[in-house]
């Protein structure tokens, strides 16, 4: 110790002034070294190990977080091939072959779905279990009823592993829940091979009549598996509902066909974390996640070992250098100040403003250490955060997808109301032109034309709001018996003047005298011979024709469109029916296309029952298209005669109000409905409206529900206030179900969309004024 005075102070005295002194006991620098490093290395030393102990248990954490996520998404991953799976069923299951029971092209269609995955099957099954065909047995080759051979509980012995014989009652489940239902790990008889199965139900008339099934190996999750886990001695499993593991990675202890134990805890959480004594004898850390829909079991683990071996390895380094450092303090005391107290100086730094990455080692085990702690939690904060930023990015993006589907949904239910609210007056004055001079054919002529025109633009607006089902290929079609004579020749004239302006001719060959009648949808009829005329336009220069015609041949009719185009290649005869396929990137005259009518013509005609080919000779030689359909059994109806004097004497003198926003279209259907006897009145708002029925008391209202001051529904309720008897219709651009619900609430007795039919509507007040009994 070392005595040294201080002046700490002054006193004043008899005009003096003198220092207090002040002695303090001071230490050397050996003992203030030491003291520091017993103050400094201690804590040190224990608040490392503490870091290092917190550390390695935040790691683990961390790495049991990675596995959980690892095993979820293995799980979604699974689910989203299953259901890939599924939706080829539904699209099997949908097809009308199955109404029609076609089971010849039903089989054909579903071995098409089956080529794309070699060793799937796919198989059709009747309500006792009977298996009716697959895709892999001759077409009335005898199979087996599959709930017997379920119930039978036979087993098969495939590589030392005794497995289930077929997906037992697995369409068994189908039939009793109506609902898709999930095979565990099998013995497939026609592949000989484990095996796992989806089932789904088809309905007819609200009961399940059908189950149809898809069988596949569990080497697609093999796939899965495979391509998911890179990383070395990680332990991933698929595991079906009892205990079998259907895929596994290189890793895994246990493999396809082997039995696992159950987790504790898994029956009351579908996540979790667990550790245990693998097969191999190597304890292992994992998690676990049991998918919703089919309850598969997804396992990821590692070797507890791997998790520990980092702060193990760590902590000894650390002890090791600590007591070295300890036993060399004097020595190093003058040397160790300095480096220790500039490094521990940037440190601090680093750690308060974020720059843990500019921090370089210093050669001092116990600084490095706390460097690599640094750089390794605030590494770990950065990923955090960027993790927190993905989710919030992820979010936001599944948030704006939902905002962008319900304005593509408001945009389409926008569209087909803008777009059916001009047709309504057209088809009104329409009518107004037919009754003016109903003999006349140069009116009746094009009043047919204009009529067929607004119901084809009617039906597409109605298409128009179902892109969903359209794009799955699922379009309803309206089918009845049709004149494909008349529907071919009343396709030709209406598109004559788009010949004309191209400068080509449209010449129609003899066409076939007998009645040529098909079974099919005369807007998607149309619609065919449309998309060939106009390929036709597009691919034939100026000064070139094009000649169409309608034959029979044998129990098939054929429309031929023939022009003398620019022609086809040989090996382009097929691709051209192929979606976005074109022989040439545009037609003649810079007419360009997308490469969809011919594909979209084919996919219409086979709907139908029927097929559709091309032919030439080659470039510069011209085309020939053929469509041909089944011909019909029945004849084509002939339209009843309406007996225009009962229909005017039924509704003279009736009230009727006409509320509509469109002066055109109110007054145009007014006047008509004054012509079959009506007495109509018109208002262009609710308030009009409503002073209108306060004024006449209308017997029935036509009324728009897209108002500008009230909507249609205030209205009608205040109707039905003023006379409970009132006739309500709705007649507006807006026809979704959900609409036709709300007007049902409203009090309104039909709903009708825009263009509706004069003769319709005058029918349905008819009916509906007789059923209320009216005077």
């Amino acid at each position: 110790m070392y005595n040294q005075q201080y002046s700490v102070g002054r006193q004043q005295c008899g005009g003096l002034t003198r220092d207090i002194p002040f002695t303090l006991k001071s230490r050397t620098l050996n003992q203030t070294l030491g003291w520091l490093l017993a103050t400094v290395i201690i804590p040190l030393l224990l608040g490392t190990l503490l870091l290092l102990y917190v550390q390695g248990l935040q790691e683990q954490r961390a790495a049991q977080r990675q596995l959980a996520v690892l095993a979820q998404t293995l799980m979604q991953t699974v689910d989203r091939e299953l259901a890939v799976g599924r939706e080829q069923l539904e699209v099997i299951a949908a097809s009308p072959m199955v109404g029609k029971k076609d089971w010849l092209a039903l089989q054909s269609f579903a071995r098409d779905v089956t080529s794309r995955r070699p060793g799937n099957v796919i198989g059709f099954v009747e309500a006792d279990g009977q298996q009716l065909f697959n895709t892999v047995s001759v077409l009335g080759q005898p199979q087996p009823n599959l709930w017997n051979l379920g119930g039978s509980n036979a087993e098969a012995n495939w590589e030392g592993y005794s497995l289930p014989v077929s997906s037992q009652l697995l369409t068994k489940e189908v039939f009793d829940t109506g609902k898709p239902a999930y095979s565990d790990l099998y013995y497939g008889l026609n592949t000989r091979k484990p095996a796992l199965a989806i089932s789904i139900p088809i309905r007819e008339a609200g009961a399940v009549r059908y189950a149809l099934t898809l069988s596949f190996s569990p080497a697609l999750l093999q796939q899965l598996i495979d391509s998911a886990v890179h990383e070395p001695g990680l332990r991933a499993a698929v595991i079906d509902r009892r205990g079998i593991v259907m895929a596994s990675s290189a890793a895994a202890s246990s493999k396809l066909g082997d039995k696992v134990d159950p987790l504790g805890g898994k029956p009351n959480s579908p996540v979790g974390v667990y550790e245990r004594v693998a097969r191999d004898g190597e304890v292992v850390q994992g998690a676990y996640a049991v998918s919703p829909i089919n309850g598969f079991e997804i396992r990821v683990s590692k070797s507890s070992s791997t998790l520990t071996e980092f702060v193990s390895s760590s902590t000894a380094g650390w002890v090791a250098m600590v007591l070295s450092a300890i036993f060399a303090s004097a020595f190093l005391a003058r040397r160790a100040a300095r480096r220790l107290s500039e490094p521990l100086r940037a440190m601090g730094d680093a750690a308060r403003d974020g720059h843990t990455n500019a921090l370089q080692t210093t050669r001092i085990a116990e600084l490095d250490v706390l460097i690599s702690a640094l750089k390794t939690g605030a590494l770990a904060e950065q990923y955090r955060r960027e993790a927190l930023v993905h989710e919030a990015q992820r979010t936001e993006a599944l948030a704006a997808l939902k905002r962008a589907d319900e304005q593509k949904d408001e945009f389409l239910a926008t569209l087909a109301h803008e777009l059916r609210n001009p047709l309504a007056p057209i088809r009104t004055a329409n009518e107004l032109i037919r009754r003016a001079a109903p003999d006349d054919d140069r009116v009746r002529r094009p009043s047919d034309i204009i009529e067929r025109q607004v119901g084809h633009m009617a039906r597409l607006v109605d298409d128009l709001l179902d892109v969903s089902r359209i794009s799955r290929g699922t379009v309803q079609l309206r089918t009845q018996p049709l004149d494909l004579v008349a529907l071919t020749r009343a396709a030709a004239d209406a598109l004559r003047p788009v010949f004309a302006g191209a400068g080509l001719s449209l010449k129609e060959q003899p066409l076939a005298q007998a009645p040529t009648v098909v079974d099919g949808d005369a807007m998607r009829l149309t619609q065919c011979v449309n998309n060939l005329l106009n390929n036709a336009v597009k691919f034939t220069p100026r000064g070139g024709s094009v000649r169409f015609s309608v034959a029979q041949h044998e129990r098939q009719a054929e429309i031929a469109v023939k022009d003398t185009g620019i022609g086809l290649q040989a090996e382009s005869l097929d691709k051209i029916f192929e979606l976005f396929a074109q022989e040439h990137p545009s037609g003649s005259g810079g007419n360009a296309g997308l490469g969809i009518g011919l594909a979209l013509t084919r996919k219409l005609v086979e709907m139908h029952g029927g097929s559709i080919n091309a032919s030439s000779a080659g470039v510069g030689s011209g085309s020939t298209f053929r469509i041909r359909l089944p011909l019909a059994t029945m004849p084509v109806p002939v339209p009843a005669q309406r007996d225009v004097g009962v229909e005017y004497a039924r509704s003279v003198g009736t009230r009727i109000l006409v509320v509509d926003d469109n002066v055109d279209a109110a007054e145009s259907f007014a006047e008509t409905l004054s012509l079959f006897g009506f007495s109509a009145n018109v208002a262009y708002n609710g308030k009009a409206a409503l002073q209108a029925a306060a004024r006449s008391t209308p017997q029935a209202v036509l009324l728009d529900i897209g108002l500008p001051d009230m909507t249609g529904h205030e209205v009608a309720r205040q109707l039905k206030e003023m006379d409970p008897s009132v006739v309500l219709i709705a007649l507006s651009g807006w026809g979704q179900e959900s609409d036709r619900q709300k007007s049902r609430e409203s009090g309104f007795d039909a709903h009708l969309t825009k263009p509706a039919d004069v003769r319709t509507v005058v029918d349905l007040l008819n009916e509906l004024l007789t059923q209320r009994k009216l005077p």
